[in-house]
């Protein structure tokens, strides 16, 4: 869906800059507008907002630490162009990763937990497995790993599909190219395609006459399927 900037939430727009500071997140992930002054946090939230930032400086203050050890000159610039503070500027992806451990059920904005873990799977694909387990230990690790394979599960049955789609419409050439050899012009329309009418038919009657469930042979849904089965034959 197409993400309005001008007509999102606060919290909405948080997800979209490049850089961000803690005490922005730690509202946010309490659901407050992350513009809210400090003496006007709700008094229900304002310990969550407290708890949230001070987890969140150590964690960053702690990746820092690691980085500076192993001579990440690059990562440090990048992630923290100035000293971490509530009110620093820090790199979205490495702070929203440094949060998956506090993505609380009935708390956290359902926008901000899907950030936070799409910000681990990036981090985890970049940085590797040790910057990941400073974001939030054998937890953040686990979570990463999960959702990329989920990824490359996704990818891999969509490519499925693609094939599937192009087998289909090339049977669907082959049968009525084959069944207009008769003389009939009732397979082949003036376009110079297959006629989805006369393949239904056919199709629905061999399924009926060997006893075969029809379910999923609807009209329209054969017709849907079979025009994404055509025109699939030109895809890359």
């Amino acid at each position: 869906m197409h993400f309005s900037f001008s007509k999102g939430s606060a919290i909405d727009r948080l997800t979209y800059y490049p850089q961000i500071e803690i005490k922005e997140l730690a509202r946010a992930l309490a659901n407050v507008n992350p513009n809210t002054k400090t003496d006007d946090l709700p008094e229900d939230k304002a310990s969550i907002v407290s708890a949230y930032s001070d987890y969140l400086i150590r964690v960053n203050r702690n990746l820092y630490a690691f980085l500076k050890a192993n001579g990440k000159k690059k990562e440090l610039e990048l992630f923290y162009p100035k000293p971490i503070a509530t009110n620093c500027p820090i790199e979205a992806n490495i702070l929203f990763a440094s949060s998956i451990n506090l993505i609380e059920k009935d708390v956290t904005p359902n926008i901000l937990a899907e950030k936070c873990i799409l910000s681990l799977c990036q981090m985890y694909k970049k940085y590797g497995e040790a910057v990941i387990t400073y974001c939030g230990g054998e937890k953040a690790v686990l979570v990463a790993k999960e959702n990329v394979q989920d990824k490359r599960g996704e990818h891999k049955k969509n490519e499925e599909n693609a094939s599937l789609h192009k087998i289909i419409g090339l049977l669907a050439i082959n049968l009525a190219m084959e069944k207009s050899t008769s003389g009939s012009t009732k397979w082949i329309n003036k376009a110079g395609s297959p006629s989805i009418e006369p393949l239904h038919k056919l199709l629905n009657d061999y399924a009926e006459a060997n006893g075969i469930s029809k379910k999923g042979m609807g009209k329209s849904s054969f017709y849907d399927k079979l025009r994404t089965s055509l025109t699939s034959l030109y895809d890359e």
